[in-house]
């Protein structure tokens, strides 16, 4: 019985050693999509350059998508529907900081004192403000041409406190708000020297 028993377990083993040998798993390469998603505030569109195995593929139109993977050719970019970016990248663009937004408030000539137009943005700014959890504000100042290059440095960063003075009076916490001039450096409208131009007579109030 024990020689019998010897004998199956040798002619078992035998067989399972002469069966097919397990199948290769060739293993997947890791992919990555890559879109050009629309800007969140509507802004102009960029571009993307996306280049793989010596091979460069333009992402160019909003939506335009690639997988990539190592060691192969990208293929010809597709358009991914808003829909479908939402659904892939949605849980990431749901954790992006709210997009920036920026107010232009215009002065009268060679002072300091806001248009009327202007002045009617400030509860509007502080309205914003008050909605974000850790809001970060840069108020910038900018002139015309009008005057000395060094003065109109001085007028933008004049005009700029008083903004922040505004904001601050209101109840905004001097801490967050970052000020600085740019004088006649930064125009809207390009001039040529000792022009006016109401539009560079300006602050920019950005609030992220």
């Amino acid at each position: 019985m024990t020689a019998r028993r010897a004998a199956l377990a040798l002619t078992f083993a035998f067989a399972a050693g002469c069966g097919s040998p397990p199948p290769v798993v060739t293993p997947t390469p890791p992919r990555d999509l890559i879109v050009l998603a629309p800007h969140p505030e509507g802004a102009p569109l960029g571009a993307a350059v996306v280049t793989a195995s010596g091979t460069a593929v333009d992402l160019t139109a909003a939506g335009a998508a690639v997988t990539v993977a190592a060691g192969q050719t990208p293929p010809a970019p597709v358009i991914l529907p808003p829909d479908e970016i939402a659904r892939i990248f949605g849980e990431a663009l749901g954790a992006l900081p709210p997009p920036a937004r920026r107010f232009v408030l215009y002065f009268e000539l060679g002072n300091d004192t806001l248009t009327a137009e202007s002045q009617a943005q400030v509860p509007a700014i502080l309205a914003l403000v008050a909605e974000r959890g850790q809001p970060d504000v840069a108020i910038t100042g900018h002139t015309d041409t009008t005057g000395a290059a060094a003065a109109n440095v001085v007028l933008g960063l004049r005009r700029a406190t008083l903004v922040r003075d505004r904001l601050v009076a209101a109840g905004l916490d001097a801490g967050l708000i970052e000020v600085a001039s740019h004088g006649e450096s930064n125009p809207l409208e390009p001039t040529p020297d000792n022009t006016e131009q109401a539009r560079n007579r300006r602050v920019e109030v950005t609030v992220r």
